[in-house]
């Protein structure tokens, strides 16, 4: 029978089915290991922590120094891009520069450690069993038979385990360069081993090096995990939510808030996000597709062709940008690194700021922003001729109002069609808004939608602690309202034994949304929240941990909202939930000021004064938001 590479790496950390165990604790995150049990041969994008109170910029250097030192040949799109924001490293490593980096982490000096990874390098032969006792497992003819001898696998320690699925791993990507791998991985690879010689001596050559070399003083990493890729959580919504009878019983005004939307980006020259003057309300336009490249210290070297072409891409459309400028800013970011510097956000924002009129090639955050605050009153346009007066203004009955037609924008692009555009651009964004905060005496943003989606896998973080969490908790924490989609996992296709199987899947919130102190959004029926209840794709609680979630529901079945070239129309997901509470959540801080920074209280208020639609709370949270009733609450 053949064996998946996920399910071998499952098998090797986590023991049979019958007996689940933890995962191995070296630094290592389980979704690595399968990623590169999946793709032996390349390099993958990854997080990685540093130890407790260790500067990311230093580490950050010496992870660069080691993949110089190595030399691993790369090809075009293979290059590391080691780069570093606050508490968090970027890089892209083959699996040999994972295991080398391993001695600069705290689980690497245990006595213990050092002292059986040398009787396995000195003394081979029991590793070797070992591997065969894998390799017999994957080649069981039938799942009976691989019953049987996962009981030889009782006594693999976590050490071990992590020493045999490490030399499988670095076999296959040796094979790999040698003949084009099997579609599978290393769980096709492994049918076709007869020896384990080659295995055992990728092995001894690479932890005899390791071993032979002096350790740094302190301990430089805690973990290791993946860069992971972050997609849109998309699917009369206004009324529903009573946000249009708040807005006019309490006269609201939400001029003086401003919302950062974190997405595709924002359609600024449509019509709907002007003020009835004709003015635009997008403040600032912030693109963080090339964040990595421009905190990389790859950009110490500025004279090689590959920081040319990179130069060259960070400057297109920057005409005010000089050559020379910009060569000595990048570099001067990367030097910082070295130099146990924070980020020097100043300098970023020479190549991450863009025109608020530049049209984004996703629809996706224009949709989300309308939701927020598309304004139906905007000027019309004079016909060619007429003067303004003649032409009219008003209503265009085209476009309806969002929940708060008058706030103002900021436009981060944190998504694309990219690979690259991953978790660590998100929590760049996360950190670059909390530096806008800080550098004025008053909020210049009072809150984030994050209409997007993380799968969180539970066995690689406890639930709510993984990067991008932690980010929105610091940022919660600053003072700013949090609102994130719950994902679109509640519906899902299972393959069993017996056949294909579709239902509802709990636990299946997804990131930032496990964060406590994010406001967590579902989705509802666009005006029959009673009727159809908890949308069926909408993600279901409780977390990982066993926290309520999600926090509450909003609409988010065909909600319409503006759409690139002046479009308007429908999109469906938890994305189009979460807007509405974040408008929600600007009209209580316009109509009372004293909530601006108190974005716990805010959530304590929407929560408390949701409708229950008589659904299991794992569903709906606290129930459908209800903006007139938080209003009445305050």
């Amino acid at each position: 029978m053949s064996v998946s590479s996920q399910s071998l790496v499952e098998f090797v950390l986590l023991g049979s089915t019958n007996d689940r165990r933890q995962l191995q604790d070296s630094p290592i995150l389980g979704d690595v290991w399968i990623e590169f049990a999946k793709r032996p041969t390349m390099p993958m994008d990854l997080l990685i922590t540093p130890d407790r109170e260790r500067p990311a910029g230093q580490v950050a250097v010496l992870i660069a120094d080691l993949i110089t030192k190595m030399n691993l040949p790369r090809e075009k799109g293979q290059e590391a891009h080691v780069a570093y924001l606050q508490g968090l490293v970027a890089a892209r490593l083959f699996f040999k520069e994972v295991l080398r980096v391993m001695p600069m982490t705290r689980w690497w000096r245990d006595r213990k450690v050092q002292e059986k990874l040398r009787e396995y390098t000195q003394e081979p032969e029991k590793l070797s069993q070992r591997i065969q006792a894998i390799i017999k497992w994957a080649q069981a003819p039938d799942e009976h038979t691989q019953a049987e001898l996962a009981e030889s696998f009782a006594d693999f320690t976590a050490l071990s385990r992590y020493v045999t699925i490490a030399g499988i791993i670095l076999w296959a990507g040796s094979q790999g360069k040698k003949t084009k791998p099997p579609e599978g991985g290393i769980g096709g690879m492994i049918a076709k081993i007869e020896r384990t010689d080659d295995i055992i001596k990728e092995l001894k050559q690479l932890f005899g090096e390791i071993l032979e070399e002096p350790f740094l003083k302190e301990p430089q990493i805690f973990q290791v995990s993946l860069n992971r890729r972050a997609v849109p959580a998309l699917e009369r919504s206004v009324p529903a939510v009573k946000g249009d009878a708040a807005r006019n019983l309490f006269k609201v005004r939400c001029d003086k808030i401003a919302w950062a939307v974190l997405d595709s980006g924002i359609d600024g020259r449509h019509d709907v996000f002007k003020d009835n003057q004709g003015g635009g309300r997008i403040i600032k336009a912030f693109d963080f597709s090339n964040i990595r490249k421009i905190v990389s210290l790859d950009n110490l070297n500025t004279e090689t062709p590959a920081f040319e072409q990179r130069l060259e891409e960070l400057r297109a459309g920057r005409e005010n940008l000089k050559k020379k400028e910009a060569t000595d800013t990048l570099k001067k970011l990367a030097e910082d690194a070295n130099n146990d510097r924070p980020i020097h956000w100043d300098l970023v924002e020479k190549f991450i700021v863009i025109d608020p009129i530049k049209e984004p090639r996703i629809p996706h955050g224009t949709h989300v922003a309308g939701i927020i605050g598309a304004n139906s009153e905007f000027p019309r346009r004079t016909p060619k001729g007429k003067d303004t007066a003649e032409a009219g203004t008003g209503s265009n009955s085209k476009y309806v109002d969002g929940m708060c037609p008058d706030i103002k924008l900021y436009d981060f692009r944190v998504l694309g069609q990219s690979i690259l555009d991953t978790e660590f651009a998100i929590i760049a964004a996360l950190q670059y808004i909390r530096y806008l905060n800080e550098r004025n005496s008053y909020m210049s943003i009072h809150g984030a939608n994050l209409s997007l989606s993380v799968p969180h896998d539970v066995r690689n973080f406890a639930c709510g602690r993984t990067p991008i969490c932690n980010e929105c908790e610091r940022l919660v924490e600053s003072g700013v309202v949090v609102v994130a989609a719950a994902g679109n996992l509640g519906y899902q296709s299972f393959e069993t034994k017996s056949g294909l199987f579709e239902g509802y899947t709990a636990f299946s919130i997804t990131d930032p949304g496990n964060a406590d102190g994010v406001i967590t959004v579902g989705a509802t029926h666009r005006y029959r929240p009673h009727t159809y209840g908890v949308s069926f794709f909408s993600s279901r609680g409780p977390t990982g941990d066993g926290r309520l979630k999600p926090d509450l529901v909003a609409p988010g079945e065909r909600i319409e909202s503006s759409l690139l070239d002046q479009e308007w129309g429908e999109l469906d997901g938890t994305s189009m939930a979460a807007p509405h509470v974040s408008g929600a959540a600007a009209m209580l801080m316009a109509r009372n000021a004293e909530l601006i920074g108190e974005p716990r209280r805010i959530k304590r208020i929407l929560c408390e004064s949701a409708t229950d639609l008589g659904r299991e709370r794992s569903f709906q949270g606290h129930g459908m938001l209800d903006v007139l009733r938080a209003f009445q609450k305050i």
